[in-house]
């Protein structure tokens, strides 16, 4: 695994990378308040058969918004799918964790013929209610806002207590990247637009997947876990159900990051179904 800058329409875009880039590309998009590196335990296993990208959303992690201006949904749609262009990308596939997993729903429902296959990885912002996401949203307010930018690496993995089953599934390091990148000036302002965003109906309906999960015709892998406290699996069961062309996996003893959670499990099942996927094909999804 590499880490690197790439020049995605003039903003200069951290991404984690790994694998062949001959290989069928594979986008990870982490979840909120997190960063790139939440992919840790996935990018090489993955990259034996796919090219990896896993990059620092806008305005999250290291990716800053030209002049630190806190951006929108819409604004990091159209960022990947300008990192794509820059990584020469005409055709790839998808995997979103929480709030990732709503940009990448998106970004499918904006350029369809561009994704090859999706996995959504634990997301309530995909599948929840308004009241469900509204109630979610306060409580990751309260958990995270008095202390965002001023929080210690020991404070930081308390914090992601709430976000795990078992707190030693989270890589050491991790806190300290968080206390790293929320250390920078912009952060406090992207952090607050992006939970804003999700609070305000009039702002966040446009972007709703849970409306629009017919339209959602790309094969999708769902991933959940069972101990997830911030999507309920019955909604995930419920949305899933509504999607032409998707399945459900659950895991035991995973809340909601099952990629670092139940990595062996997620890295066998994710490759299977990305691997199907180009078989189907029968090219390249470059």
């Amino acid at each position: 695994m590499l880490m690197r800058y790439v020049d995605a329409g003039g903003i200069a875009t951290r991404c984690l990378t790994a694998g062949d880039p001959g290989k069928p590309a594979v986008l990870l998009l982490h979840g909120l308040t997190l960063t790139a590196d939440v992919w840790s335990r996935n990018i090489d296993a993955l990259a034996a058969d796919f090219h990896v990208v896993a990059p620092d959303l806008l305005g999250h992690g290291f990716t800053r918004a030209p002049g630190d201006a806190p951006p929108g949904i819409a604004d990091k749609i159209g960022h990947l799918l300008a990192l794509a262009d820059a990584l020469g990308l005409d055709r790839f596939a998808l995997d979103g964790s929480s709030y990732g997993a709503l940009i990448a729903a998106n970004l499918c429902l904006r350029a369809p013929g561009r994704v090859s296959r999706l996995v959504i990885t634990g997301s309530g912002t995909c599948f929840n209610s308004e009241a469900d996401l509204a109630i979610f949203m306060a409580r990751l307010w309260d958990n995270y806002h008095p202390r965002l930018t001023a929080m210690s690496p020991a404070e930081w993995r308390e914090k992601l207590a709430v976000t795990v089953h078992d707190l030693a599934s989270v890589p050491a390091e991790l806190p300290w990247l968080l206390a790293l990148c929320y250390a920078l000036p912009s952060m406090r302002a992207a952090w607050e637009r992006s939970i804003g965003d999700l609070r305000t109906p009039a702002i966040f309906r446009p972007f709703r997947i849970l409306e629009r999960l017919e339209e959602l015709t790309v094969e999708t892998l769902v991933v959940w876990g069972r101990q997830d406290r911030g999507g309920k699996l019955e909604s995930a069961l419920a949305a899933t159900a509504r999607m032409p062309n998707a399945r459900l996996i659950a895991y035991d003893d995973c809340a909601h990051v099952p990629m670092l959670e139940q990595p062996d499990a997620y890295n066998r099942d994710v490759r299977a179904f990305l691997l199907d996927g180009i078989a189907a094909l029968g090219e390249p999804a470059r």
